[in-house]
């Protein structure tokens, strides 16, 4: 029977080959100059830890293969606090922004003319004609936004992270498979960061730091969520909506700049720490025994 260490191994080389063979063939490219072509390839490359999920599970994990991706769909209330854990994460990056910095709350319905009119005049005139703008603006991220990216990313991203790599490791201990996995994860990103501008377009080499910081703190929410809600699909809902709502974060403070950027700025970092604060206290109850998966 092969070792959990060298089905590790195997994932995550797939995993880093797929994403950022993609990353890097299309900054050689020069895609990376080209909005549009530079979001199909940050698109496309978040498929990695899929296809090497569906890739292992195949070949080692007869018999068990749905049960070691995390497939399970039966909701509890954890699903919902997977959509709402987010949520407040986001509102606290808001409200920390604002408190901490000189930057002030923008309306999302002024945030988005501001953006429209970056595009053309015509864009922004046609936006200030829609009724309750702000209103739909929130409505779209949080549940039409969540909704979307939820699916699209359970069945990219974490169906390996919080799929196939939790089940591998996840018997290893809560925060030691977080920690793990929330570092792997972080420095997957880093071609995205440093050769795209993702999350941190004037800062890319601190940026790649920074991001494998941020999903080190935010990957034990997500392992909780994964546990409790006891499927994939769960920790999809969670990381949809976060990203759903991270451009959001932005654009609510002024389309604040470096190190108040939102979510991934010093007003998400602490957000995130009271998030993994809250975390810990929760652990100190223990895991519930069926959340640990049984490997075969």
């Amino acid at each position: 029977m092969m070792s959990t260490t060298v089905k590790s191994v195997i994932f995550l080389a797939i995993t880093f080959a797929v994403t950022w063979g993609i990353v890097i063939g299309g900054w050689s490219a020069g895609w990376h100059n080209d909005p549009q072509r530079a979001f199909y390839v940050l698109t496309l490359s978040m498929f990695g830890p899929a296809i090497a999920a569906l890739i292992c599970s195949t070949a080692f994990e007869k018999g068990r293969r749905l049960g070691a991706l995390g497939l399970r769909f039966k909701p509890n209330w954890w699903w919902l606090l997977a959509w709402l854990f987010p949520v407040l994460i986001a509102s606290g990056s808001v409200a920390l922004t604002i408190a901490l910095s000189p930057h002030g709350l923008v309306d999302p319905g002024s945030a988005a003319i501001a953006l429209a009119e970056a595009r053309s005049p015509q864009a922004a005139e046609q936006a200030r004609a829609i009724p309750f703008l702000g209103v739909i603006v929130l409505v779209q991220a949080l549940l039409l936004g969540a909704l979307v990216n939820g699916v699209i990313l359970t069945i990219s991203e974490e169906l390996g992270w919080r799929g196939y790599l939790y089940d591998l490791w996840r018997g290893a201990g809560f925060w030691r498979s977080s920690l793990a996995t929330g570092a792997f994860w972080g420095i997957w990103h880093a071609p995205m960061i440093y050769l795209f501008g993702h999350n941190y377009p004037d800062h890319r080499l601190l940026g790649v730091g920074l991001f494998t910081v941020f999903c080190m703190i935010l990957s034990p929410m997500m392992t909780l969520v994964r546990d409790r809600g006891q499927s994939v699909w769960a920790a999809g809902v969670f990381h949809g909506t976060f990203n759903a709502l991270g451009g959001l974060t932005v654009l609510m403070v002024g389309n604040a700049a470096f190190p108040w950027n939102g979510a991934v700025g010093i007003g998400g970092f602490i957000a995130l720490a009271i998030g993994f604060a809250v975390v810990v206290v929760l652990q100190r109850g223990g895991t519930p025994p069926d959340a640990v998966p049984a490997q075969a």
